[in-house]
């Protein structure tokens, strides 16, 4: 069994991605396109998203070339990476409304709830952006400000309905969940549109795929709120799509909580509590299975109401391509992961914080600086990658130690094993048991 990075990770490079994910790839923001279509190629497993629509109702199809979406870890120059979490790159008309709808029904004062955002309501469009800061912000203010256990679980529900009307809607699609499960977890342009704060790595066996959350901008006392919010977000949409619930088991580093019943009505049963790490974990016989047959989307009536009365000129038209490039691009703490992730499998000895800050085309100190303002460092993103390839070789697959040393790029075993006590609070083989 190969246990290199791509094999388990499978966090796809981009010549991986937009080969799994098809090379042409065109989507719309407009509610109202029709025309929706799939193709297939290379290996049954390639998806190309196609939207059509009218001009005259703002269904701009704007075609993605290139390695944007994916981002090239070798790529030179930060142009592709979103290098500060003031730059505004996620979709905030859809995700603001569906925050602010079960915030307010949960006892939040709307006001208070946008106080230190810089976001205001009003000025909300359908091609408004809001920034790694603002929503993060947002989401902290709902959590300090709302009562019941049970609003991270809602906020996900909600933000999951508003799929059909944003980008998400062209995932309806898809032939089979795997491709749905694709665009959703490993695309960035479907990302912004649904869980900009977390990016999961992805990990795969002969049987299953396990998603590791990775979050961004989010402090540590958030972190639970978030977690159960991305969980249910991601169960919602795949339900909502896919016009089915498939079955999906979780694993939680926390302990079992007292309000497990919300735990059980919005993610299932498959539950596991003080685990190593947290994760999603599908079996791979379930990501064959076709989509479920639903209705082209539409949109609500206020949502076509508010495109129709938008300008159709060259200007918005420009806006909407703008709109639909920068979220193709990657944040800077995913990017640092992901170079992390391609350099450990090819245990080079050039992966550290100068070789990085040269591949973006930028100084040390101010790649510093970058990665502090999203709360992050070099060294816990490269931790974080190495904790959860440590985790997954030891306490999932219960490989060898002298296995699991050559797919982490660790030449002996006394090192390997110090590495993982330092990365993981436990030896080898109290993980493996």
């Amino acid at each position: 069994m190969d246990l290199t990075l791509p094999r388990l990770n499978a966090l796809r490079d981009s010549a991986n991605e937009d080969t799994a994910a098809g090379t042409e790839r065109c989507h719309s923001t407009c509610v109202s396109s029709v025309g929706v279509s799939v193709k297939s190629d290379v290996d049954g497993l390639a998806v190309g998203v196609s939207a059509k629509g009218d001009v005259g109702e703002l269904a701009v199809g704007v075609s993605v070339n290139g390695d944007a979406d994916g981002l090239s870890v070798g790529v030179t120059g930060s142009e592709n990476v979103v290098m500060s979490s003031q730059d505004k790159v996620i979709a905030g008309y859809w995700l603001v409304q569906a925050v602010l709808n079960v915030a307010l029904s949960r006892g939040g004062n709307k006001n208070k709830l946008l106080r230190g955002t810089g976001t205001f309501e009003e000025s909300l469009q359908h091609n408004s952006l809001v920034s790694i800061n603002q929503y993060s912000s947002l989401l902290a203010n709902v959590h300090s400000q709302t009562k019941g256990n049970d609003v991270s679980f809602l906020l996900g529900g909600a933000l999951a309905s508003q799929w059909l009307t944003s980008p998400l809607h062209v995932l309806n699609t898809c032939e089979n969940i795997e491709q749905l499960l694709l665009h959703l977890t490993q695309r960035q342009t479907f990302r912004w549109c649904s869980l900009p704060l977390c990016q999961f790595q992805r990990f795969e066996s002969a049987d299953k795929i396990i998603l590791v959350p990775q979050f961004t901008g989010i402090s540590s006392k958030q972190l639970q709120f978030n977690l159960e919010a991305a969980f249910a977000t991601l169960v919602a949409l795949i339900k909502n799509i896919a016009n089915k619930r498939i079955p999906l088991s979780f694993t939680f580093t926390g302990s079992r909580p007292k309000n497990i019943a919300d735990y059980e009505t919005h993610l299932g049963l498959k539950l596991s509590f003080n685990s190593c790490f947290n994760s999603i974990c599908i079996e791979k016989g379930v990501t064959s299975q076709p989509l479920g047959q639903i209705a082209q989307p539409t949109g609500s009536a206020e949502s076509l109401a508010s495109l129709k009365s938008l300008p159709s000129n060259n200007a918005t038209q420009t806006k909407e391509k703008t709109y639909i490039e920068q979220q193709n691009h990657l944040s800077l703490p995913d990017f640092v992961r992901r170079y992390v992730c391609t350099s450990s499998n090819t245990q080079s000895p050039n992966i550290g914080l100068p070789e990085l800050a040269e591949t973006l085309d930028v100084s040390v100190a101010t790649l510093k600086r970058k990665l502090k303002e999203f709360g992050t460092s070099y060294r816990a993103l490269s931790e974080e990658v190495q904790r959860n390839h440590a985790l997954l070789l030891l306490s999932v697959h219960k490989v060898s130690n002298e296995a699991a040393a050559n797919a982490m790029g660790i030449n002996d075993l006394p090192n390997f094993r110090r590495t993982v006590k330092r990365l993981t609070g436990k030896t080898p083989s109290e993980l493996r048991s």
